[in-house]
């Protein structure tokens, strides 16, 4: 008979090992679990180990699912990216944040901890165009936060969403806020809202979580190969922000030249900052690439402050496919989540009497109340242009003006194009109604020059 909530440390284990290899549909007790209509969903994956496996019924518990133990059950899943890497497929959600009471404990004896201080986590290989009962468990671990090398961060993380809380803020957390130990929106939908104890704004239900690039890590580490991925933050007594700071007040106030001269570069690179910045931190490679950068999804980005004060060049991201984009909801578009969830590292170096001077760093995401305002605004402008085949407005010379949210009337955001030369294209989901075309030059999301000036004006 299964002891569900109540096998020991040693059992639990045991019985997680005995599932590696295994489809859900090899665990799944169809005695205890029915599939309605053929409709597997993740959720529904997590309560077939749960059930089945451990005989855990459903619940709602505010304890550790093994209460004995004391470690809480995770099954999650990871892909097999086209390049053979590994990554996670989603964040890990741990437990909900009761604003009401999280606040008033340290960490140690919080609710997070209590819930979720041991974790066995099973994970299992999402395949495309398969059958999610033929998805197997690949991998377990039982993860003891006490002892892992990230504790310092993820209490600092926690105590990140506690202060917001405690100020009167929690409508303003955003999974950007933090490292490691991220705050996602959690609920039926994103209006889902609760009470906040020292304001009368009501907050979005969120939940403590893993982040996704935190968890792709731990993919990589445990599953994948890991040998090549350079780690730059060898004291663990040290907190990130610690770190950085250590490193860069080393070399604030350098010039170019002489920051050139002392790691022995000679080069004319249009990327010589980026260079600099990576050897500043004792890297081979590209920083973004680090440990710490990919774990807490941190963008280093370097950033040229002209002598007038203004910045030349906004920031772009990655092109987008106008067939997926206009498939979205914004709530769970790309662009929402890369904002919401990414922090960027701006590393500015400034020019004064014809040189460049390294003059520090600013870390920073974007707060959510300019996503879910000026950034929707222009992203549902462009899904809707995309969608009812008005790209073009007019063609000059072979010139296409397009329909798209420029720089100047949205002083956060724009759109426009991001490809090698105009035959660099994606399909459309909707001919263009002017030109009649089947496919337009890539475009991608920009963030204005001139938002970018008001963000980093103490560097000015």
């Amino acid at each position: 008979m299964k002891k569900g909530r109540h096998y020991l440390e040693e059992e639990i284990g045991f019985i997680a090992q005995s599932a590696i290899g295994k489809s859900f549909r090899d665990i799944r007790d169809t005695e205890v679990i029915t599939v309605e209509d053929g409709k597997i969903t993740k959720g529904s994956l997590g309560g077939i180990i749960e059930q089945s496996l451990f005989g855990i019924e459903a619940n709602g518990e505010s304890e550790p699912d093994f209460i004995d133990a004391g470690i809480e059950l995770k099954v999650t899943p990871y892909k097999r990216n086209k390049d053979n890497t590994l990554s996670a497929k989603e964040r890990l959600v741990l437990n909900m944040i009761d604003y009401m009471t999280e606040y008033k404990n340290e960490f140690f004896s919080s609710h997070f901890w209590f819930k979720n201080n041991r974790l066995e986590i099973m994970w299992y290989l999402h395949e495309e165009n398969k059958d999610k009962l033929d998805f197997k468990i690949t991998n377990e671990i039982l993860m003891n936060l006490a002892e892992s090398e990230d504790i310092k961060q993820i209490e600092q993380d926690w105590y990140t969403v506690i202060n917001k809380i405690k100020a009167g803020k929690a409508h303003e957390i955003s999974e950007g806020d933090t490292m490691y130990l991220g705050a996602c929106t959690k609920g039926v939908n994103a209006s889902s809202k609760r009470k906040q104890p020292f304001s009368d704004i009501l907050a979005k239900n969120r939940a403590f979580c893993f982040k996704t690039s935190y968890m792709t890590q731990l993919v990589r580490k445990f599953i994948g190969d890991y040998s090549n991925v350079e780690k730059i933050l060898a004291n663990t007594n040290q907190t990130f922000d610690e770190f950085v700071n250590n490193v860069i007040n080393k070399y604030k106030g350098k010039t170019q030249k002489e920051l050139m001269k002392l790691f022995n570069i000679d080069s004319t690179a249009k990327s010589i900052n980026s260079i600099l910045v990576s050897r500043m931190f004792g890297v081979k490679g590209s920083l973004n690439e680090t440990e710490e950068f990919l774990k807490a999804n941190i963008i280093p980005k370097t950033v040229r402050i002209e002598q007038n004060g203004r910045i030349k060049e906004s920031m772009s991201f990655p092109a987008f496919k106008y067939n997926e984009l206009v498939n979205q909801e914004w709530e769970n578009s790309d662009l929402r989540e890369s904002l919401e969830s990414t922090k960027y590292l701006f590393f500015v170096f400034k020019m004064e009497n014809n040189e460049y001077i390294f003059k520090g760093i600013k870390l920073w995401n974007m707060p959510e109340m300019v996503i879910d305002n000026e950034v929707q605004t222009m992203w549902q402008k462009t899904v809707d242009i995309i969608k009812s085949g008005n790209i073009v407005k007019s063609v000059d010379k072979g010139y296409r003006e397009t329909n798209f949210p420029g720089a100047s009337e949205n002083k956060v955001c724009h759109v426009r194009p991001h490809a090698r030369d105009a035959q660099d294209a994606y399909p459309l989901p909707v001919a263009d109604k002017l030109t009649g075309a089947t496919e337009y030059t890539k475009h991608c999301f920009w963030i204005n020059n001139s938002y970018l000036e008001e963000l980093l004006k103490e560097f000015i």
